[in-house]
């Protein structure tokens, strides 16, 4: 799902300016990558983030996809979104928030949820070490494939 027109050049503008900031270069090749994940909230992984910068940048490189979204990820900039099956999913919306995946489909789509924030940390995991964030994800089927009988 495409995010807002607004949403996505105050994205854009923010990453763009981070890495300035940061002394980088902001190349076309790595604005197009930034414009491709600011531009969605899909959750993509590396090859859907390259399959739609190459419709725009035909010499693009995956591993230009790769690294970019590294440097994202090593700024903040994006978020690394490890699934227990699959490649990894970049998510740049960095802002505190949790996931629903989708069993069947595989779509992953954003939660924000003031309960959810408010999880307390038992004291059992705060005896393992400190706890700088925590992160719910569901799993379960969404609304589309549950409304077409989408089986697994």
């Amino acid at each position: 799902m495409a995010v807002s027109r607004d949403e996505t050049v105050r994205r854009v503008g923010s990453m763009t300016a981070a890495l300035r900031d940061e002394g980088l270069r902001l190349t076309h090749q790595r604005l197009e990558v930034v414009r491709e994940i600011a531009a969605t909230d899909e959750h993509p992984d590396v090859e859907s983030v390259y399959r739609g910068v190459r419709a725009r940048v035909p010499t693009i490189s995956l591993d230009t996809v790769y690294r970019t979204l590294a440097t994202l990820v090593a700024r903040g900039l994006v978020v690394r979104v490890a699934t227990t099956e699959g490649a990894a999913r970049y998510d740049a919306a960095t802002s505190p928030h949790h996931h629903y995946v989708c069993t069947r489909c595989g779509s992953m789509r954003d939660v924000v949820d003031a309960a959810l924030d408010a999880v307390d940390v038992p004291d059992g995991v705060r005896a393992l070490g400190s706890v700088e964030t925590v992160e719910v994800r569901m799993r379960g089927v969404c609304a589309a494939c549950a409304e077409k009988g989408v089986l697994p």
